[in-house]
């Protein structure tokens, strides 16, 4: 049984009881006794409550303490009490798998993996199974690679879960989550049973790592399996749709979350404010927007973002003033929006103006991209001096992003000083960027710097700098085709080259 300690039995509960008596309950005799721990947890929202409940759990005979104590742990891991968990896991003499894979579950939740894997490892000398749920929560508590591939042949050994489903997915989602998706792939395609989870899955890791195209195509063939998608399969293509502009699919989308009578909550809703706008059908992300009945920060960036784009700085800053007397609180992800509404339509020292309340008014720190934003904003503008200023004065290391922000403003402007400024950073920074050259090269050109622009080509030869092609995407038929300079590779390039000749040719004529 339970060990308990002498402070452990003076405890006493001030939890409300059921009895309309305004006596204290006396202190149960009857062995038919069984207070209903379980029911009131449900109600507990503060430790102390958690620890009356534990304090008469130990107090109470019960056949099924250790139960009731499992439960316990599980309720003070869902309310983030992990430590306080831990203590009555180890009062508990003989835990069950559900009291491991409980407090497992918590240790990878709060970032402390290792002790989750010290207690598995625990669990598994004790001579306990796992279940269906040990493996995923193990995984949440792997913190690399190495130790998801660790639980990965655990899963193959064990024949129970070799083709489990809930299993094999987690791996799935872990191999995703470290950019692995060959790997996730590979056994997403072995996989004997998929279910919307999988697709989902594994489609979420093609976009996380910009592989849009994968992750269309492993959309289409969830739609032919009949798979019914989730909200968050939906978020998911729809930020594809929205990088590659395929805006059939995005629209079908649309269609399919009115056909099935799908909520468009924030998250749903910001997708296709997103796709529309960045599709360039601004007006019906506008529609989208006016039409959503709950409208969270999510949703705002997007409209705010999408209007940004399109160069509708003044109606950008609207909104923001309109998001503002919603009474919803600007996030870092707005500030960007809105500073780049003001970049794109010149809006100077309406940007200034808002840069500097981030701070004031709002209490958020500018981070690199915020920097970006409004470095942006300066060159833009011609102001490249003032530029040059923010990037050696901010409070962080400034990054390629920045310094070839203004090589492409001196460019403009064909100001060498600050372009060889800018590229004496930007060779140690993004030593094999062939656009910067390129475009320092072209400087030096307008200034008929010729000995410089052969020692910049001679830079280029020397070090192997190759010049990446530049590539176009369009969509057919709801089929993306993807083409590259000179790009032989397909299936009708004869034609397409062909129909190009005589395009040639007939503009000749």
């Amino acid at each position: 049984m339970l060990k308990v300690s002498a402070a452990n039995s003076q405890l006493t509960t001030h939890l409300p009881h059921s009895s309309k008596d305004s006596k204290p309950p006396s202190t149960p005799t009857s062995s038919n006794y069984k207070p209903n721990h379980l029911h009131i947890l449900k109600k507990c929202t503060h430790l102390i409550q958690f620890k009356q409940v534990h304090a008469q759990i130990i107090k109470t005979p019960l056949q099924q303490a250790d139960t009731h104590l499992s439960k316990l742990i599980e309720a003070l891991v869902g309310s983030a009490n992990l430590p306080y968990a831990r203590l009555v896991f180890d009062q508990i003499t003989e835990p069950s798998t559900f009291a491991f894979n409980t407090v497992i579950k918590g240790y990878g939740t709060d970032n402390l993996g290792h002790k989750g894997i010290d207690l598995y490892i625990r669990m598994r000398y004790q001579g306990l199974n796992p279940d269906n749920f040990t493996y995923p929560f193990l995984l949440k508590a792997c913190n690399g690679l190495k130790q998801g591939k660790g639980v990965h042949s655990l899963v193959v050994k064990n024949k129970r879960f070799s083709s489990e489903i809930h299993s094999l997915t987690s791996l799935i989602t872990f191999y995703c989550s470290f950019g692995d998706v060959e790997s996730a792939r590979l056994l997403f395609d072995r996989m004997p049973e998929k279910n919307v989870v999988t697709w989902t899955g594994i489609i979420t890791g093609y976009v996380k790592q910009k592989r849009y195209k994968e992750g269309i195509e492993l959309f289409y063939q969830m739609k032919n399996y009949g798979v019914e998608m989730n909200e968050l399969t939906l978020v998911c293509v729809l930020s594809a749709c929205a990088n590659l502009g395929t805006l059939e699919i995005g629209q079908w989308v649309h269609e399919y979350t009115d056909r099935k009578r799908i909520f468009l909550n924030p998250k749903l809703g910001a997708a296709l404010i997103d796709m529309y706008a960045k599709c360039g059908h601004i007006d019906k992300a506008s529609q989208v927007f006016q039409t959503l009945p709950c409208k969270g920060v999510y949703v705002w960036n997007a409209m705010i973002g999408g209007l940004a784009l399109h160069g509708y700085g003044i109606e950008a800053i609207d909104r923001f003033r309109e998001m503002q007397g919603s009474g919803l609180k600007p996030d870092g992800i707005t500030f960007i929006a809105v500073l780049s509404a003001c970049s794109h339509s010149g809006l100077v020292e309406k940007g200034k103006e808002i840069f500097g309340s981030m701070r004031k008014d709002y209490e958020i720190e500018p981070n690199i991209k915020h920097y970006g934003c409004f470095v942006d904003l300066l060159c833009r503008a011609g102001l490249l001096n003032e530029a040059y200023e923010v990037i050696i004065n901010m409070p962080m290391e400034p990054n390629g992003v920045l310094w070839g922000t203004l090589l492409n403003a001196c460019a403009a402007a064909a100001n060498v000083a600050l372009a060889e400024a800018a590229m004496q950073q930007l060779t140690v920074l993004e030593p094999f960027n062939d656009g910067n050259y390129v475009l320092i090269s072209n400087i030096y050109a307008a200034k008929k710097r010729w000995d410089d622009v052969a020692r910049i080509r001679k830079i280029l030869k020397d070090g192997q700098i190759v010049r990446n092609p530049g590539h176009s995407l369009i969509q057919v038929d709801n089929v993306v085709h993807e083409f590259m300079v000179g790009d032989g590779r397909h299936p009708c390039s004869e034609l397409i080259y062909d129909m190009l000749e005589k395009v040639s040719i007939t503009l000749k004529e």
